[in-house]
């Protein structure tokens, strides 16, 4: 049975893209209200702030747990307010021993095509940047691993993640401690839960969220999702067969769109957490 609902936040979650929404929040609200047994956790790339607007403006639930810039922050429910998890932090930095923001701006400040993202877009453990035009992604990311790996202390302990802003045609380059990504924070937060990895639902849109929805959890890839985001998880999936069985593709079935919230709507009933009846 599923215990923990672990959703990405923009265009998974929200229904902030370019396709229609069906009120599927306030649906997947009421189902969370009815099964009070299970957690909802948002793992986003928003700073907390941010998180907190978007429940405002979305009228979004409030959920257990928040993950924010792109897993390198979590926050935890006390009454309704959102406070920092320390013991995520304290988990963070004793695991590192080379992380270095200020070094890391000097060696790409050179590098065309590739633009440091607003203060608000910036963490104590994530640094980020625009790649301005997608299609220059491979020659800029080559360009950065030049830059950052020649350290090798700083290739073992550092990741690039990239994915794309589709509704800006943007590129998104986050540096990130490799223990401080989306599924090593839900991975912490599963361990603290004293949950199974059956016992979670990862949702998802795009390229932060493949580690995640490959990760061995139950998993869904909203209908909106970047096609190039499926194809990559469909090739993950032929290399590891046994992840079929748990990764579902909405594809706007039972009544509801796929789009969005209405995509996790859809696996709870393909996963049998809930019944058609109930939404």
């Amino acid at each position: 049975m599923i215990k923990l609902i672990a959703s990405d936040l923009d265009r998974t979650f929200l229904p902030n893209g370019n396709f229609k929404d069906n009120g599927s929040i306030e649906l997947l609200k009421k189902i969370l209200f009815k099964k009070k047994d299970i957690f909802l956790a948002f793992v986003s790339g928003r700073d907390i702030s941010l998180i907190r607007k978007a429940i405002k403006d979305y009228k979004a639930p409030i959920p257990d747990f928040a993950i924010s810039d792109v897993g390198t922050g979590m926050w935890k429910k006390e009454g309704r307010r959102l406070v920092r998890y320390e013991a995520w932090d304290s988990f963070i930095s004793s695991n590192l021993s080379c992380w270095n923001i200020d070094s890391f701006k000097g060696a790409l400040k050179g590098i065309d095509g590739l633009k440091l993202q607003g203060k608000s877009k910036q963490g104590k453990f994530k640094l980020s940047y625009y790649i301005l035009n997608p299609q220059d992604a491979g020659v800029i990311l080559d360009c950065v691993k030049k830059e950052l790996f020649s350290n090798k202390q700083v290739k073992k302990e550092v990741n690039l993640v990239f994915s794309i802003d589709e509704t800006k045609n943007l590129g998104l380059l986050d540096i990130l401690p490799k223990i401080a990504t989306k599924d090593k924070a839900v991975e912490f937060l599963r361990k603290n839960l004293n949950l199974k990895k059956s016992e979670i639902l990862y949702a998802g849109d795009s390229g932060n969220d493949i580690l995640p929805i490959t990760s061995g959890y139950f998993a869904v890839l909203v209908r909106n999702a970047i096609p190039a985001v499926r194809k990559e998880i469909k090739e993950v999936i032929k290399k590891k067969p046994n992840l079929a069985k748990k990764i579902y593709f909405a594809k706007g079935k039972f009544g509801l769109s796929g789009y969005y919230a209405s995509g996790i709507l859809e696996a709870l009933i393909y996963f049998g957490v809930v019944s058609k009846n109930e939404i």
